[in-house]
């Protein structure tokens, strides 16, 4: 049977579902296309590090990139710049579509406060680590007149004595009054040669004395970092000198190695000489 094409293709039906075929095709393009348009397809952002910036510089740097920003919490992280920005939502480095959302962690504006614990008569050791574990910093010890040797007895910054309980900024830096025991009980000094500032405190503490002035080559305490590089070549009083329980010795710090050439300064009871002396014509 031979079939008739023309009449197929001219018939009314046929040609109602070719247009359907092609009105569907159409459409389908042309949903495609408008959501490749709609959703910046083929158009992604880098997002930037926006870490350390404040809330403004990193909304101008978002908006100037096509994309926005939404401060979704504030918390305190300790050393982070105050205000800033500390955690970022999607992570530097990602990419996204024009237009979208950054959420950002913002640092706290004000320090976060701790409260003093309550130390007195705890040893100096069981002091020193309450301290730093609630957020604070033991910066040095003076010992004072006590009937018990090695209990805190107080605790005091920035001149003034702090009661338990009292509330201060964290990372702020607190002196320890220790007890020293008989008031006119002397000892001999220690050598804190070749040590760095923060082993000389130590160690010092340890002898039941404290450092006093750090005096620095360049005249100019530095910072935290290049501190730990320089080290004692000189002290006052010298080494092996009697003096009181809790007398403050006084460090003269470089970077020279050179200097520890020189000898160092070491006190000599010359009775003592004397007396082993006679003792040697008898």
């Amino acid at each position: 049977m031979k079939v008739n094409f023309k009449k197929i293709f001219i018939n009314p039906y046929t040609i109602s579902l070719v247009l359907m075929v092609l009105i569907v095709i159409g459409l389908l393009i042309g949903t495609m296309s408008w959501l490749d348009t709609y959703t910046n397809h083929g158009n992604e952002i880098v997002v930037p590090d926006l870490t350390e910036l404040k809330r403004d510089e990193a909304s101008q740097i978002l908006n100037e990139s096509g994309l926005k920003c939404e401060v979704v919490d504030s918390i305190y992280v300790k050393g982070a710049k105050l205000g800033a920005v500390v955690e970022q939502i999607p992570e530097a480095g990602s990419t996204v579509k024009s237009g979208r959302t950054i959420y950002l962690i913002i640092n706290s504006n004000t320090i976060r406060k701790v409260s003093i614990p309550d130390i007195r008569d705890v040893s100096l050791r069981q002091a020193e680590a309450v301290i730093t574990s609630v957020g604070l910093i033991v910066d040095s010890v003076e010992y004072v007149p006590s009937e018990y040797k090695d209990l805190v007895q107080d605790i005091k910054s920035d001149g003034r004595l702090l009661a338990a309980g009292e509330r201060i900024p964290e990372g702020s830096k607190v002196v320890l009054l220790v007890g020293r025991g008989a008031a006119d009980e002397e000892i001999e000094v220690v050598s804190l040669r070749g040590l760095n500032p923060d082993q000389a405190i130590n160690k010092a503490h340890t002898a039941y004395l404290n450092v006093g002035k750090e005096i620095y080559d360049n005249q100019q305490k530095p910072d935290e970092q290049a501190r730990s590089k320089y080290f004692v070549y000189k002290q006052e009083p010298i080494t092996s000198s009697k003096v009181r329980v809790g007398t403050p010795v006084n460090i003269y710090l470089t970077t020279d190695p050179n200097k520890l050439e020189i000898p160092e300064e070491i006190f000599v009871d010359s009775t003592a000489i004397e007396a082993g002396e006679e003792g040697l014509f008898q």
